[in-house]
């Protein structure tokens, strides 16, 4: 097995810890001459670092997997930190390609640098990082050995701190240090997520004075007034859920909220946000057509179908044209693992600063680790969760759209309930926010069923028909946004109006929604 490859946890420490180094092994002294001690005298897995580096260079989407486990202390070999310090800058701060040749530039005035072989050795890690393992194991294994070394150096320390203590308080003293010591040790790899009151309180005013600054909004606005005004918009790091039985408007009222939140975003208002967007139904064109189409007040079917008369064409390309600059990134990746959108949303968020993530839909979502019927539950409590760390981590909102159970189509009132989220439990548990779309007037829709223009049947037969169709053109497009649970304030019904012909939402009171 190569110094590439991994296992387990355990079986990656053995392998990395005594496998061959890629490359030769004088290159890393030489490029090593900056640590006084000798290779060997403390543990070390100059192999794992190398593999580490090596498939970072390769797939720079690696680098997010890692999730800020591994800084560059960590890594034995001076040369490998200072890579791994450069690959961070080149990604993070400069937004470019870490590859060998970029990494060598970034180091070329460092002592690094000017000792000669650098490049040869980034090219060697790079094409000897044939890795396809999980990367976390391996950097588990950079990890254990840097603790190890730090315990070791630790205990070296207190023992030395220890003969010379004099007093009672001095032994004391070195009592609390190494406490402190080992308290940062236990956190290696995690964020600092400790504020004080003083912090927490400066950050509870500066939401206030936003709030008051945006007319009472203190999260990104949906473009619904009465909707705003229910939750403030939609919270930084509140897992919002949008349930509905298909052919509601789900993805249609996404689409809405993406658009007015990225357009807001770009007129330079604060209650605006630049919008990732996770699509695993629909692709990227049908998105925007359907986008297009309600800006532009067509018919999305007719852009599709190529219908359009030619000043229709003109007023699409005139719209085009404004939302081309929209702060708007669309992923459409079919069949995508929770882990695989947690991290491609940390390259939203570290790319394009986004302020709002969108999730179309929840019940796409796969998981690596569970499979089978038996286990759909416990796998959507595990997608449910990831979609929940994901608004904590990045620190902005995740709305997500869930299917309903069919079994509320056998009850004569069909507004969904909580219990109607396909697998409730853990969705209903971590979502911060659970909205429903009920509309009357599809399933009165569905009641009349085709051929009904010519009413045929006994006199109450066709009253009955008649009362339906009369129910019906009331209820068009009438939509019911219910607002079931909101862990930070009220819930309610809102009311809203669907415009079938261009998939779009308005507010109940006749505005426009953008």
């Amino acid at each position: 097995m190569t110094a590439h490859q991994s296992g387990s946890v355990h079986d990656g420490y053995h392998l990395f810890r005594h496998s061959r180094p890629v490359g030769d092994l004088a290159t890393v002294h030489k490029l090593d001459a900056a640590r006084g001690a000798a290779v060997g005298v403390l543990p070390y897995a100059v192999p794992a670092e190398q593999a580490v580096l090596g498939a970072l260079m390769v797939r720079n989407a690696l680098y997010d997997e890692l999730g800020g486990m591994l800084r560059p202390e960590h890594f034995y070999v001076p040369l490998h930190a200072a890579a791994f310090a450069a690959l961070e800058h080149l990604i993070n701060v400069r937004g470019v390609e870490a590859n060998p040749i970029s990494i060598e530039g970034q180091l070329r005035e460092t002592t690094f640098g000017k000792q000669g072989g650098l490049l040869p050795h980034l090219k060697s890690m790079f094409e000897n990082a044939g890795f396809a393992g999980d990367i976390k194991s391996v950097a588990e294994v950079i990890q254990t050995t840097y603790l190890q070394r730090q315990l070791m150096g630790l205990g070296d320390g207190v023992k030395r701190e220890a003969e010379k203590a004099p007093t009672f308080e001095a032994v004391g003293a070195i009592i609390a240090s190494v406490g402190d010591e080992l308290f940062r040790l236990s956190g290696t790899g995690t964020a600092n997520t400790e504020r004080t009151a003083r912090e927490s309180l400066r950050e509870m005013l500066d939401q206030a004075e936003r709030a008051m600054q945006a007319g009472g909004l203190t999260g990104v606005s949906t473009g619904f007034m009465d909707v705003d005004k229910l939750l403030g918009g939609l919270q930084r790091s509140d897992f919002v859920v949008l349930g509905a039985r298909p052919s509601m408007g789900k993805t249609s009222l996404l689409l809405n909220i993406a658009h007015h939140a990225a357009k807001r975003m770009m007129d330079g208002e604060q209650d605006g946000a630049a919008v990732g967007v996770f699509s695993l139904e629909m692709s990227r064109v049908q998105l925007m057509q359907r986008m297009v189409a309600g800006a532009a007040n067509l018919n999305s079917q007719q852009i599709m179908n190529g219908q359009l008369s030619n000043k229709n064409f003109e007023s699409m390309t005139q719209v085009m044209g404004g939302m081309a600059e929209l702060p708007l990134i669309i992923d459409d990746a079919a069949g995508l693992t929770i882990q695989q959108i947690h991290s491609r949303a940390r390259q939203m968020k570290r790319k394009h600063n986004i302020g709002l993530l969108i999730v179309d839909y929840l019940q796409l979502i796969r998981s690596p680790t569970l499979r089978g019927e038996q286990n759909r539950t416990q796998e959507v409590t595990e997608i449910s969760q990831g979609l929940k760390q994901i608004a904590r981590e990045l620190d902005v909102p995740v709305l997500v759209a869930s299917q309903l159970s069919r079994n509320l189509e056998s009850r004569e009132n069909k507004r969904p309930l909580l219990n109607d989220l396909r697998e409730s439990g853990a969705i209903e548990q971590d979502a911060d926010v659970v909205a429903f779309l009920y509309r009357e007037d599809f399933y009165l829709a569905r009641q009349l069923g085709a051929g009904t223009e010519e009413v045929t049947g006994n006199d109450q037969e066709r009253r009955k028909v008649m009362e339906l169709k009369e129910r019906l053109e009331k209820a068009k497009g009438i939509t019911e946004l219910i607002i079931a649970k909101n862990r930070k304030g009220p819930v309610d019904t809102v009311r809203l109006l669907f415009r079938a012909e261009t998939t779009t939402f308005q507010s109940f009171a006749g505005g426009a929604h953008v």
